[in-house]
């Protein structure tokens, strides 16, 4: 096999994983923590974002490297290759500067007894769960986007005829 064809395989089906990946926990995890306590939710949020976090960064790794390789070396699909490792690369700013306020704060409740005690702690990690799916959506949208440029929009060879 040789390395394009490598590339392109590691590549090009990492936005569906990627996307489908925060998919599953924005529609089928978090949302069912909005009913428990703080003491329930928050601890689970923190482990789901540390495991996700081992997980994802990796992938988007591997997928930033591979469409930049396919981006230098396909001068015929250069724009839609760098187009995509652009999207894949946009999901770490926007974890960093838009989301980690919250994630941080949600954290932060989830080791602290005394955060925990209070009567209202209930009702903020809800808000910022909630805002916390609604920005995941947000990177599933980015990364389900990376893969219609790098397969829909003829960046597979076989998809341009």
């Amino acid at each position: 096999m040789d390395l394009p064809l490598a590339a392109q395989m590691l590549a090009i089906p990492s936005g569906f994983i990627l996307g489908s990946y925060n998919a599953v926990f924005s529609q089928n995890v978090i949302p069912h923590l909005y009913n428990q306590p703080a003491s329930v939710s928050t601890p689970i949020f923190a482990k789901v974002f540390n495991i996700g976090a081992l997980t994802i960064a990796p992938m988007a790794s591997t997928a930033i490297i591979a469409h930049a390789y396919l981006a230098y070396t396909q001068s015929t699909r250069r724009q839609y290759y760098t187009t995509a490792a652009i999207l894949t690369a946009l999901s770490l700013p926007l974890t960093s500067v838009v989301m980690k306020p919250g994630i941080n704060r949600l954290i932060e409740i989830s080791k602290s007894s005394e955060l925990l005690a209070k009567p209202e702690i209930d009702a903020e990690a809800v808000k910022f769960l909630k805002a916390w799916v609604t920005q995941n959506y947000f990177r599933v949208e980015v990364a389900l986007l990376e893969f219609d440029v790098g397969c829909k929009r003829r960046a597979l060879p076989w998809a341009s005829r």
